[in-house]
């Protein structure tokens, strides 16, 4: 019995890379800039631990000043995914993948689109925040300087 994990957020959060090191390699590439390079969602099968588990990467979610139709396509895209894996048994867990350097507003608007309309609140939520290496200090340092954000 797989479990099922869609990993979502912004272009160039990192959600790749974190496919990456669930996966234990390089199966997907990335580019190290905030071009999308996923344009479809993909599945991912990885085993941890003697338990099996399908990972699903989607398309990053666009800033709204990039497009309409850009977002909109981001959206529709996990929305058929997420359908699909209903009629199959469920969705076990969201992954939202933010960068440390890019808290916009449009974040909460994200969080918001899949934990309250696409997955009725059904879905637990984990919060992954990327890039820490590029902080000043402790990574730590960064929670403590954001933790009021996550909140409200």
């Amino acid at each position: 019995n797989r479990k099922n994990i869609i990993l979502f957020g912004q272009t160039g959060a990192g959600k790749s890379s974190l496919v990456n090191l669930m996966v234990g390699k390089d199966e997907v590439g990335t580019f190290g800039d905030i071009q999308p390079h996923t344009t479809q969602w993909k599945e991912y099968p990885i085993e941890f631990s003697g338990d099996s588990y399908r990972v699903f990467d989607t398309i990053g979610l666009e800033e709204p000043q990039l497009g309409i139709p850009q977002y909109l396509n981001a959206v529709e895209n996990p929305y058929k995914l997420i359908q699909d894996l209903e009629r199959q048994g469920g969705i076990d867990l969201l992954l939202f993948c933010m960068h440390a350097d890019r808290l916009t507003p449009m974040l909460q608007t994200n969080y918001q689109l899949f934990q309250e309309f696409l997955c009725d609140k059904k879905v637990p939520i984990i919060v992954v925040i990327t890039h820490l290496e590029n902080e000043d200090g402790e990574m730590d340092a960064w929670w403590k300087k954001h933790e009021a954000i996550f909140h409200d």
